[in-house]
């Protein structure tokens, strides 16, 4: 995930707390804008954490790697394999 991509869905979260706002009291609107603000960055932090762990769990499976019997390729094929789709 870019920062760009990141900056996007939180950008999103705070234009439909806006929309949604109504005829609420500006302190009101101002509150929610703050609390989907947060829940935004909580969700694509959580992304950043779940990438973080798929990598140390492939730099662990090739720290593992038995060098007798694994090559340069397994190393490389553990560590461009498919990880958590964002």
């Amino acid at each position: 995930m870019t920062k760009d991509q990141m900056y996007h869905n939180i950008a999103l979260a705070c234009l439909k707390t806006l929309r949604e706002g109504g005829s609420a009291e500006a302190d009101d609107k101002v509150k929610a804008l703050y609390t989907a603000i947060d829940e935004a960055f909580e969700s694509q932090f959580a992304l950043l954490v779940a990438e973080l762990e798929d990598a140390r769990g492939r730099l662990t499976q090739i720290s593992a790697l038995d060098t007798s019997r694994h090559s340069l390729a397994d190393a490389q094929l553990i560590a461009g394999a498919e990880g958590t789709a964002h």
